[in-house]
């Protein structure tokens, strides 16, 4: 999977890799402890961004070191310290740069899965209106993206080896069923009713 990246404000370094991102995002909804995000992750369906053991708690002290999350020391019941982190306005800020990051149709293939884990983490950050916007230049890159492989297809019919033209027929399929979703997806938010 492709990744777009975020600056942290003032920060001197690299941009924040999506599993940073997601990260900020999961603890903005609810303070985590570290083993908190652990169990969280490991019970996840989004299993590309299942940490592996050594990058939990790595990542969780450079966002703390950015000024991005705070951790308070709290005793759990069984008399353990524990981190229990929070996001800062600062890491609320970069987040929702991150979510309001546009569309680019020439990754969309590859960075579908990013896509729609930013969709996922939106509900409470951004203004219907702007989930909607994101959902209509998702839907016009993999729109796009089918109708040029369909293209690719078929400039080569003849020449493509049987294998090589199911495995493409197969990302044909998938992204027509991505675009499906995200047109279902923007008519159901835009039949709901606003909240007050």
């Amino acid at each position: 999977m492709a990744s777009s990246h975020a600056e942290s404000p003032g920060a001197a370094g690299r941009p924040l890799t999506d599993f940073e991102q997601v990260l900020l995002g999961v603890i903005a909804d609810e303070p985590r402890s570290g083993y908190g995000l652990k169990k969280l992750f490991n019970s996840s369906p989004a299993s590309v961004y299942q940490p592996s053991p050594g990058a939990l708690y790595p990542a969780l002290r450079r966002l703390e070191e950015r000024g991005l999350l705070h951790a308070d020391k709290q005793i759990s019941s069984g008399r353990r310290t524990l981190r229990l982190y929070q996001v800062t306005e600062s890491g609320l800020t970069v987040y929702r740069e991150w979510l309001r990051q546009p569309v680019v149709p020439e990754t969309v293939g590859s960075d579908l899965g990013q896509h729609l884990m930013r969709f996922s983490l939106m509900e409470n950050y951004l203004e219907r209106a702007e989930v909607i916007a994101f959902l209509m230049d998702l839907g016009d890159a993999l729109d796009g993206f089918v109708r040029g492989m369909e293209q690719f297809v078929a400039a080569r019919q003849g020449t493509l080896r049987q294998h090589a033209l199911l495995a493409i027929e197969h990302g044909v399929v998938i992204h027509r069923a991505s675009l499906d979703w995200v047109r279902s997806a923007m008519a159901e938010l835009a039949e709901a009713p606003s909240v007050p």
